[in-house]
């Protein structure tokens, strides 16, 4: 039933095995004839045959065999991961109630409509067929398929609409990431990145002869010339290359046109391998002055910040939230010693029981 199920089974917000998978094995807890007790909801080894029917039937049809029964195999890849879906089943529906989230007939109903719809093409027979063919009644796939999946999602959907982020949560993010929010100097500058001294210089004669700056840019600027290696732009201190910045943010007066500034090596290997014949150089001109730069504050950070937590926060919060509601729902988790999941069970070397 690969494809109809993989169409009925949503992905958990949290990777919920590990707190669905076990609990007490209290064996006054739980009766013998049933498989586990979760709250005040009881899992019976006759809900748990009809499980192991129906997977033996799935396998027949799928050509599958199934290991004998009473081996340690067909406890194992059979029973056990049966046990471990009722037992979540029964977690989530003790949740869902604890959260006060409705699970209506019309839920059920649409769901299925939507399964049938992208399975089968909306086909009614093809749908009734196919379940005929595994064994199932359209009870039992609203049961065992259908609301499973509708009371794990509305539980997540109900759990994440109920996280909020706080303005302490807003307030400490900030505190603890003032770095993002600092502003540097910046300066509006005019500027020529050239291939060599001879293009600086003749770069250099141009403007001091009054011609256009962005028509010297374009002439020796190298490629792929104006804006990315001349033109104007802004500087930011501190995210340019060094000695172009100690240049702008130095002593350099507005209006004023730089000398040639050497080309760091290191910028040089890093961005503009091959073009340097053998030295590049920086013309600048400054148009403004240095424009100080500060901490953006925390009023005027908020509201964007606030909208970035709720895009991310939100989620962790609600994960965090789940796993609590599983935590809580496993220590009311009680199994009888004969199911109890193998991984929180002393090892063993006797055979499974067999149902």
């Amino acid at each position: 039933m690969r494809r109809f199920l993989i169409v009925l089974t949503l992905t958990c917000l949290v990777a919920v095995a590990a707190a669905c998978g076990s609990g007490s094995s209290d064996s006054t807890s739980v009766a013998k004839d049933d498989v586990a007790v979760v709250g005040d909801t009881t899992i019976t080894v006759d809900q748990l045959n009809r499980r192991i029917e129906l997977a033996k039937k799935t396998a027949q049809v799928n050509g599958q065999k199934i290991p004998a029964v009473g081996t340690k195999e067909y406890h194992d890849t059979l029973v056990a991961p049966i046990v471990g879906q009722l037992v979540q089943n029964a977690q989530f529906e003790n949740i869902a109630s604890q959260l006060g989230v409705k699970i209506t007939d019309d839920d059920i109903q649409k769901a299925l409509d939507d399964a049938i719809k992208q399975s089968f093409n909306g086909s009614q027979e093809k749908y009734q067929a196919y379940i005929k063919k595994y064994g199932l009644t359209d009870e039992e796939v609203r049961e065992f398929l259908v609301r499973p999946s509708v009371v794990q999602q509305k539980v997540q959907e109900k759990v994440t609409g109920d996280q909020k982020i706080t303005d302490a949560d807003v307030q400490k993010y900030y505190d603890e990431h003032k770095a993002e929010f600092s502003m540097p100097d910046t300066r509006d500058v005019q500027f020529i990145l050239t291939g060599s001294r001879a293009d600086a210089l003749a770069a250099e004669k141009a403007l001091s002869n009054g011609q256009d700056w962005d028509k010297v840019a374009k002439q020796y600027a190298i490629p792929p010339g104006p804006p990315s290696t001349g033109g104007a732009f802004t500087a930011s201190k501190g995210q340019v290359e060094t000695n172009f910045g100690n240049a702008v943010f130095g002593d350099l007066t507005t209006g004023d046109v730089s000398g040639l500034i050497p080309v760091s090596k290191t910028y040089e290997s890093s961005n503009l391998s091959g073009k340097c014949k053998p030295d590049c150089f920086f013309i600048v001109k400054p148009k403004t002055d240095v424009k100080p730069g500060g901490q953006q504050s925390f009023d005027d950070a908020k509201a964007q910040l606030r909208q970035r937590l709720e895009q991310t926060q939100v989620v962790d919060k609600a994960r965090a939230k789940l796993t609590s509601l599983l935590a809580a729902q496993k220590k009311l988790t009680h199994y009888n010693p004969a199911y109890k999941p193998a991984a929180t069970t002393a090892a063993s070397g006797g055979a499974a029981p067999t149902t």
